[in-house]
């Protein structure tokens, strides 16, 4: 397969998730001390790059995995391993049941896409047109985001959105007869794009549209799975543990250097 001159392989772009990720977290950690100033809001920024990464990646593990209820399984079993860390550090343990961790944001978009794939292609062996086929599609991925906004996941059903806009976005491409990465890069960019503008218009101000340099990386993604050197269960146990080293380091370390 023939690469661009640079490009980004799946580890490079995991790598990118995680420490964007970890700058977003670790602001969220010293807000106490930051407060709303230009450090804080950077690092928050910054943080914004994450999430469409970690969508694209996703879908990627999706489209390649063996076993995709196996796949599932897994999300979900990290869902619950990761909440409490979520809770201690990202909603405070008197605030637990008000919000979930992006494990299950991921999982319910993980479901929404993968039964309406299924239940698209039940429709085509039944020789359903099209147009309905897709609306029977649908859906299953409403049905996911709604349970995005009833159980209250990171990013509520906006998260599961975007897993749904990528999707049909590096899926656009099947319809194009254009079927190469680039174009599914293209199409996932197109998704998140077209997300981030609903959700700031939504919300009523600039915040995830920072995440749109998260496109450079995606762009450049040459479909390639790169050298892994961690375990993907490096990365998988990655969320839950950073998100309670720093909930230590907030009530400890960051509590004596920033104090004053």
């Amino acid at each position: 397969m023939e690469t661009q001159k640079f490009s980004v392989t799946a580890y490079a772009l995991k790598w990118i998730a995680v420490v964007t990720m970890v700058v977003d977290h670790a602001g969220y950690a010293c807000y106490k001390w930051l407060g709303w100033s230009e450090t804080y809001l950077l690092m928050r920024r910054v943080g914004r790059i994450a999430f469409p990464i970690f969508v694209v990646l996703l879908l990627e593990g999706f489209r390649y995995t063996r076993n995709r209820w196996l796949y599932l399984r897994n999300l979900l079993i990290f869902a619950l391993i990761s909440e409490i860390p979520f809770d201690l550090l990202l909603t405070g343990w008197d605030r637990r049941y008000s919000s979930q961790n992006i494990f299950l944001t991921l999982s319910l978009g993980l479901f929404g896409v993968m039964s309406a794939e299924l239940l698209f292609d039940w429709c085509r062996k039944r020789r359903i047109p099209q147009p309905a086929a897709l609306l029977c599609a649908a859906l299953p991925v409403a049905a996911a985001i709604f349970a995005g906004e009833l159980l209250e996941v990171d990013y509520h059903g906006w998260g599961v959105l975007l897993i749904a806009l990528v999707y049909a976005g590096e899926n656009a491409v099947v319809f194009l007869r254009d079927d190469t990465q680039l174009s599914r890069n293209v199409g996932a960019a197109v998704g998140i794009v077209l997300w981030a503008s609903l959700y700031d218009a939504g919300h009523g101000w600039v915040n995830e549209a920072y995440g749109v340099v998260s496109l450079v990386p995606i762009l450049l993604y040459n479909g390639q799975r790169g050298n892994y050197r961690m375990s993907k269960w490096f990365f998988y146990g990655f969320y839950p543990v950073h998100l309670l080293v720093l909930y230590v380091l907030r009530d400890t370390v960051f509590k004596w250097l920033l104090a004053g």
